[in-house]
């Protein structure tokens, strides 16, 4: 019987959801995970061992042991793309698209890119952001960086001079919370004046905050069980391509901080505000219309101009994030689902379903909820 692989755990940006998918596959492959590093944050220094999954970052100490150690490793970070190691990352630039898109499909036109420490993860981050914006015609978000994030009275200067409705996209959730709480001190709404989303859905920051925080579900539980599974294979002696393996996040986990339509057309956000009301109902573009008192045509192309799409797909939009949010996040079955969603049953929404993620509502489930 082969002695089980002995593998350091060695996580300079640590994340609970990356430990405990590096600590799954750790079981499914048999190894001995080495993880007393993590408390106090320690180099080992006469460690012996098979290989190394780490995240490396601005840590030299962390950089050094990692190079000499002279074994097989994968680095689960961008930081420190200089050094020639294999990767897993999460996709960086699909995380600041999914903000840009989020936003603009709820008629934002003003935005802000809030980040305490710029790194390559937050620059990949705050470029896509940029460039989905830029590519739909939208100004690129007003930005506070750095030192000028720990101050109050500097927040609140950049909060007084932004165009509102805004909505500001933060680097984490550690960030969003920072400046969500800096809204509110400054005497202004949120998500009525500003609406706020952050990156890594971490349940104790985002549920517990004066308006709970939308955020990002960057599925970093996937890229520790990945890089594990990158690792063994490389011990394995097989060789692996050079190129970083991207890992995209899973979607928006909604709550109160962004769930506001920011539409500047009146017509069109009272349009938005009964859809979302009457999800479970069977309505279509006519009785929108009719409840607005307008003519199908003019409410056609009024979301035509302010938010590109027609609304039916605006409806249909509305009821599968719903129906994605309650796969996550509840266990009901999918007729409940169907029902709380305005589907006329299961299989249809299974069918839409499938159509528009590729996968049917199940298969969703199993792979998102934790």
């Amino acid at each position: 019987m082969k002695a089980p692989k002995k593998i350091l755990m060695l996580l300079g940006n640590y994340h609970p959801a990356t430990h405990r998918g590096i600590a799954k596959a750790s079981r499914d492959l048999g190894w001995h995970l080495n993880v007393s590093m993590l408390s106090p944050f320690q180099i080992p220094t006469h460690w012996e061992g098979d290989g190394i999954i780490c995240s490396l970052n601005a840590n030299q100490a962390l950089e050094s042991f990692v190079v000499q150690s002279k074994i097989p490793c994968v680095d689960l970070s961008i930081w420190r793309t200089d050094l020639p190691l294999p990767r897993i990352s999460g996709d960086n630039d699909c995380i600041g698209r999914l903000a840009a898109v989020h936003f603009c499909e709820n008629g934002h036109q003003s935005f802000g890119w809030f980040c305490h420490q710029q790194n390559p993860v937050a620059e990949a981050r705050c470029e896509s952001f940029e460039q989905e914006l830029v590519s739909r015609g939208l100004k690129p978000p007003a930005k506070l960086i750095g030192a000028a994030t720990q101050s109050y009275d500097n927040i609140k200067y950049w909060l007084d001079t932004l165009d509102k409705p805004c909505a500001l996209f933060a680097y984490n959730d550690n960030d969003a919370a920072w400046l969500l709480n800096t809204c509110l001190s400054a005497g202004y709404r949120v998500p009525h004046d500003f609406s706020v989303i952050g990156v890594d859905n971490n349940a104790l920051i985002c549920d517990n905050m004066p308006v709970p925080l939308s955020s990002i579900n960057h599925d970093h539980e996937r890229i520790g069980y990945e890089g594990a599974l990158l690792l063994n294979r490389i011990i394995g002696g097989e060789k692996v391509s050079p190129e970083i393996q991207y890992i995209q996040p899973t979607g928006i986990t909604l709550r109160e901080s962004s769930n506001l339509l920011a539409a500047r057309d009146l017509i069109v956000k009272e349009a938005l505000e009964y859809l979302l009301n009457n999800l479970t109902n069977p309505i279509g573009t006519n009785d929108v219309a009719k409840y607005l008192g307008v003519s199908r045509r003019n409410l056609e192309q009024r979301f035509k101009k302010h938010l590109n799409t027609s609304v039916h797909k605006k409806l249909l939009e509305f009821r599968l994030k719903k129906a994605e949010n309650l796969l996550r996040n509840s266990n009901q079955k999918i007729e409940q689902i169907a029902e709380e969603t305005g589907f006329c049953h299961g299989p249809h929404l299974c069918r839409v379903f499938k159509t528009a993620y590729n996968q049917s509502p199940l298969s969703y489930r199993k792979k998102h909820q934790h």
